[in-house]
């Protein structure tokens, strides 16, 4: 997939949809396509996060920022949003009447459909609505889910799953075609020549005269329930003052999510193997302060790649980049206890963007670096989720370590053990 990049962004989750469409690479050989992200049409008030031109259809990406980071956010098309079993609400109505922010997404994807058509009327358009700062899991109606309109939380693989999904157009499209889409949507964005869109997979075929207009799939009424107020895209909503989810959680939230999220980019992006480990008996343990680890998988990379973080932490290597990145996975035995490591530690070109990226890592609900064991598939246990697990960094110059350590089988509180096994890992040897 090509990407062409303009500044507007519209929501804050915007940076996570640039950071999953960026890590789909170019060529056909997993989407194809052009996206074009900040799109906002001539003539037109539409800022949206992201169209995608893709041999199959165009498909409108709409982000919309939760107030909270959720486990399960309920999405119906035309009934209200709960997070985590509370219902949304409008903040700035005195009687907190509940709300549907999909619904001012689908009025705007709507809108930007009908642009499509208008250009070609046989061109199926999908819509992905994505939701952030971070759901785990989003619920869809049976009925909304047999549609054209995904809800995820935006990384590479839910995306990707989504196109699957949604419905295409009977014909790949052309090379003519595509042109003709993006000189309406964004004609400043550059001109490809036609062998960079046939390896994108745009056929150079003439379409067929008079073409039957496709069913717009992506027109799907706004109109909600009566009780639901209708809002602009800028609106912002709130948890019921009955729940919120702290912060400090959010970061752990993001790090469950990292063994599903990783393994299935990493099939798709066929990322570098990680070194042969010392899991597999070829390196000694590693002792530290009198604490004996044994390395299970190390990776070493001289740039900063799409599946190596999740969330914000992603978005800023990706936007910044790193001149190198080690990670390492261990094991270790502590009073009886056996705990998992994952650790890394990026170098940045200078201090200044080293210390940013530290204050980053150091919010809840920014994102983690992904642990190199699981992307592997070599842990000899069942792949740690980190949920919980202690957490900890350190910058020394241009170079940032985090750690994550989490006891294996946990009995009680075991804050204490995990801290301790964090502290000592930062020391830890990567090469």
């Amino acid at each position: 997939m090509r990407v062409v990049r303009f500044p507007t962004r519209p929501t804050r989750v915007a940076d996570d949809v640039r950071a999953a469409l960026t890590s789909l690479g170019r060529g056909q050989s997993v989407v194809g396509g052009v996206a074009v992200l900040g799109v906002t049409p001539p003539d037109s008030d539409l800022r949206l996060d992201a169209v995608l031109v893709l041999p199959r259809g165009v498909f409108v990406v709409v982000g919309v920022d939760l107030p909270d980071p959720a486990m399960v956010l309920s999405a119906p098309l035309h009934a209200e949003w709960k997070a985590d079993g509370w219902p949304l609400v409008r903040p700035d109505r005195e009687d907190a009447t509940e709300v549907n922010p999909g619904l001012p997404a689908l009025a705007l994807a709507g809108r930007l459909a009908d642009r499509v058509h208008a250009v070609d009327p046989t061109i199926a358009v999908g819509v992905v609505i994505a939701v952030g700062p971070y759901v785990k899991t989003v619920e869809q109606p049976p009925e909304d889910a047999a549609g054209p309109v995904r809800v995820v939380y935006p990384t590479a693989a839910s995306i990707l799953d989504a196109l699957d999904a949604l419905p295409v157009t009977p014909r790949r499209l052309t090379t003519q075609q595509l042109r003709a889409v993006l000189a309406d949507l964004a004609p400043d964005a550059p001109e490809f020549e036609d062998a960079v869109l046939i390896a994108e997979g745009f056929s150079t075929a003439t379409p067929p005269a008079d073409p039957a207009p496709a069913v717009p799939p992506s027109r799907v009424s706004p109109a909600g329930p009566p009780d639901t107020p209708p809002m602009s895209s800028q609106d912002t909503f709130r948890s019921s003052p009955r729940r919120r989810v702290a912060l400090a959680a959010a970061a752990l939230f993001v790090v469950t999510l990292i063994a599903v999220t990783v393994l299935t980019v990493s099939s798709r992006e066929a990322p570098p193997p990680a070194a042969a480990g010392p899991g597999s008996g070829q390196e000694a343990p590693v002792t530290v302060a009198g604490v004996a680890f044994t390395p299970v998988a190390r990776d070493a990379a001289s740039r900063c790649g799409p599946h190596h973080a999740v969330g914000d932490v992603q978005s800023f290597l990706l936007e910044h980049g790193c001149v190198e990145l080690l990670r390492g996975s261990f094991t270790t035995t502590v009073d009886g206890r056996s705990v998992s490591v994952s650790v890394g530690a990026v170098t940045f070109a200078d201090d200044t963007v080293a210390g940013r990226f530290e204050e980053l890592a150091t919010t809840p609900g920014t994102g983690i670096l992904t642990d190199v064991a699981t992307e592997a598939g070599r842990w000899a246990h069942t792949a740690p989720t980190f949920e919980g697990a202690a957490y900890t960094t350190r910058r020394d110059g241009a170079t940032v370590r985090t750690v994550l350590a989490q006891v294996d089988d946990p009995a009680g509180k075991e804050e204490k053990l995990t801290s301790r096994v964090a502290q000592t890992a930062l020391d830890l040897p990567l090469r």
